[in-house]
């Protein structure tokens, strides 16, 4: 395994806690094209953080895509070094990552390694035992002739069991034929009960009286587990000697996909919209409850495209109507897409989406976008207002009309919304990150800066107990305030002289941060 020196940015860092406006972090500076990040969250450490992406890298004397990782050991505030997970031929290129973690803290990461003519590669699920600093030697889950004729290779999704039943630590990837195959397809998966080292034979999510059809090109399965041990699968059917209507399909297995029950999740005539909208979906099963799922999605049925849920209390097998979680004008034809959500380990869930309410463009072209978030208490049956995870507003770049902009990610840990996307702000495609208090819309950012502020200083650091705030010149009446790596406010206190010291002793060992008007200091309490 290589070893990749995990840098600490936070000694060149200030941090700025945002109450009105949001922070938006670049974790990616690509130069050219970054794409389709992932997010996970450690179950055994609350603050590791590990964020995939597909990033432009030189291999075999020119620029392809590779995977690339950074981690953080402490919320999103600081993160290491960014790692490339390796090519398996020269001119080969990579896409489409998904991560999931362990309930004992593996992390797994998926991903697409290939080449098109000659068609070859496959899907690759490689493990990290440090948090996603390292990886060990990738395997080989999927190959490109898995189904000569289908290439099933296209977007692995990858979950794990996490349950306390028989299924525990089953691995589970979806995929769908390669883009350029050309209807009929239908989906496929295999799993592992390995670690991913070792994969089952290639098998059908659709089946029996439950097929994909022949007019879907692209019939994706959004996988998930749920926590009685269940594989489950959402995907897309139109066959009408099944179902007059073009439908969703939840199938659910309870032997590790050797067999399935099917039940109907939605059934509509499908609404005319723009194709180059990114209308992938999402199906989510409830940490705290197995009968409890959402399958999020992009819906038309108002005239343009808005964010839905649908919602299961009874384990799958009747769902609601599509809830519109967007709360702006009905049918304005400012259209929301780029969908993702996640529940916290309370149930409670969050859906993040790109959102072109503010442009004065309707439609695809043109139109510029922000990224917005909504939390749902209910499952998915209503939302709280909606809120705004970007710092600006982003101007239309017709890259967001090409593959490798198809999703964003987030993370939902206690009150704690972590999200990931691209965006074109800066004239390239870059990843960029926001940690958000989800209930009082609160951002935290990390900014890169040459050194500390002269204003005022803070020693020791780390401190024991007394922490000493030494300023060189007169703030009187200003507040100081210690705030913990969420946000909370912890101690305040009004600046009274131009050397200050405060007892630490009340705060546990950890991370925290000083703040100033809208200058923070980042010390450790020992």
């Amino acid at each position: 395994m290589k070893h990749f020196l995990f840098t600490l940015l936070i000694v060149l860092s200030t941090i700025t806690l945002t109450f009105a406006q949001p922070a938006n972090t670049n974790i990616s500076n690509g130069l050219i094209f970054d794409g389709e990040p992932y997010l996970a969250i450690n179950p055994t450490n609350s603050q590791n953080l590990v964020a995939a992406w597909m990033g432009f890298k030189l291999s075999g004397g020119g620029y392809h895509i590779a995977i690339k990782t950074r981690a953080s050991f402490d919320g999103g505030t600081t993160w290491s070094t960014a790692n490339a997970l390796p090519h398996y031929a020269a001119a080969y290129g990579a896409a489409d990552v998904s991560m999931a973690f362990s309930k004992t803290g593996t992390l797994y990461i998926a991903y697409i390694d290939y080449r098109q003519t000659p068609d070859s590669g496959g899907v690759y699920v490689a493990r990290s035992t440090d948090g996603g600093l390292n990886w060990d030697a990738p395997s080989k889950a999927f190959d490109v002739y898995d189904v000569a004729a289908k290439r099933p290779i296209d977007r692995p999704w990858l979950v794990i069991d996490n349950s306390n039943s028989a299924n525990a630590g089953t691995l589970y990837i979806t995929t769908k034929p390669a883009p350029w195959i050309p209807a009929p397809n239908r989906n496929y998966f295999k799993m592992s009960t390995d670690g991913g080292h070792t994969w089952s034979a290639i098998a059908n999510v659709d089946v029996g009286t439950h097929l994909v059809g022949s007019l879907i090109q692209a019939p994706m399965a959004a996988p998930a587990v749920s926590l009685g041990g269940s594989f489950l699968a959402a995907y897309p059917s139109y066959v009408s000697t099944q179902n007059i209507l073009p439908c969703y399909y939840l199938a659910k297995s309870k032997d590790k996909g050797q067999t399935f029950a099917y039940t109907t999740i939605y059934a509509a005539v499908p609404a005319a919209n723009d194709t180059n909208f990114k209308n992938g979906y999402q199906l989510l099963v409830s940490p705290i409850d197995s009968n409890k799922m959402v399958l999020l999605l992009p819906n038309a049925q108002n005239g343009d495209d808005d964010i839905s849920a649908l919602s299961s209390n009874d384990g799958g097998q009747t769902w609601t109507a599509p809830f519109r979680i967007n709360d702006d004008a009905l049918g304005n034809g400012k259209a929301q897409d780029l969908v993702w959500g996640a529940y916290n380990e309370g149930g409670n869930l969050v859906v993040t989406w790109r959102d072109r309410r503010d442009a004065t463009a309707t439609g695809f072209w043109n139109a510029g976008y922000d990224f917005y978030y909504a939390v749902s208490t209910n499952n998915g049956q209503s939302f709280l207002a909606n809120q705004k995870l970007s710092s600006q507003f982003i101007a239309f770049d017709s890259v967001i009309a090409e593959n490798g902009n198809d999703f964003m990610s987030c993370a939902y840990q206690g009150d704690n919304l972590y999200t990931v996307w691209g965006d074109t702000r800066n004239g390239k495609m870059n990843i960029y990150f926001a940690k958000t208090i989800a209930s009082s819309n609160i951002s935290v950012q990390t900014f890169q800066l040459d050194g500390d502020a002269d204003s005022w200083q803070i020693a020791p650091n780390p401190t024991n107990d007394m922490l000493t705030i030494s300023f060189t010149e007169d703030i009187p009446q200003q507040e100081i305030a210690i705030y913990d790596i969420n946000g909370k406010k912890l101690y305040a206190s009004l600046i009274h002289d131009k050397i200050m010291q405060i007892n630490t002793a009340f705060l546990s060992a950890g991370i925290y941060f000083i703040k100033i008007n809208n200058e923070a200091k980042r010390f450790v309490k020992k």
